[in-house]
């Protein structure tokens, strides 16, 4: 098996790679709605909507799912008999806690995908940021004109799998945006992440882009 790691959030800098050429290349951590399209080889939904949606279909009867145990999933046979349970539970959302399982399996050098951290400016004046998701406008989801997810979260519980693990080298591809949180740079860090763009990435794997 390959030394390298690859979690999937759903941001959309990672539209058009192909999860399949990921899984030839290493091991593919991802979440939530890659269900419907791909077979990662860890799926975690800590989500109670996703989990539920993900049991209405046969994909955790052969596919590795994880989540957090809640009280909700008590009569559901599928799910307690063929999910897999987070112990102790990190209380975190569902990509940084695939971040931190790919960790705690190990892997030295993880590249990140569809962590965005920001979403689509509106247009006009003081009109925020836009859902920025894959899966924008599809059940369970929020609609592509709705405000943007906080990403306040998710970026603290990067941040702080970056500094707990200062011997792994993690490289978040950017997108073509170039978003780059001052959180994820310098003296916030070990000194142990990089950002490089999405063509960077795809040369360096050979990848074929999905159009």
């Amino acid at each position: 098996m390959s030394s390298i790691a690859f979690v999937l959030g759903n941001g959309e800098s990672r539209k058009g790679i192909d999860i399949n050429d990921l899984k030839d290349r290493g091991t593919v951590f991802a979440c939530n709605g890659v269900y419907r399209t791909h077979q990662p080889h860890f799926l975690v939904a800590v989500d109670p909507k996703m989990l539920f949606e993900i049991a209405e279909s046969d994909y955790m009867l052969h596919n590795k799912v994880y989540s957090n145990y809640n009280a909700q999933y008590a009569k559901n046979d599928k799910i307690l008999n063929h999910c897999n349970w987070f112990k102790p539970s990190l209380g975190w959302s569902s990509g940084p806690t695939a971040l931190r399982m790919a960790l705690d399996h190990g892997f030295k050098e993880i590249y990140i995908l569809g962590f965005d951290y920001q979403g689509h400016k509106a247009d006009g004046k003081n009109q925020g940021f836009r859902f920025n998701n894959i899966f924008k406008d599809t059940r369970n989801y929020k609609k592509s004109n709705e405000q943007a997810t906080f990403h306040g979260n998710w970026l603290n519980q990067t941040k702080r799998c970056v500094q707990d693990f200062p011997d792994v080298q993690f490289h978040r591809v950017t997108g073509s945006a170039g978003f780059k949180p001052k959180d994820l740079q310098g003296k916030f860090t070990k000194g142990n992440i990089d950002h490089p763009s999405t063509e960077e990435f795809i040369a360096k794997f050979n990848l074929h882009i999905k159009k």
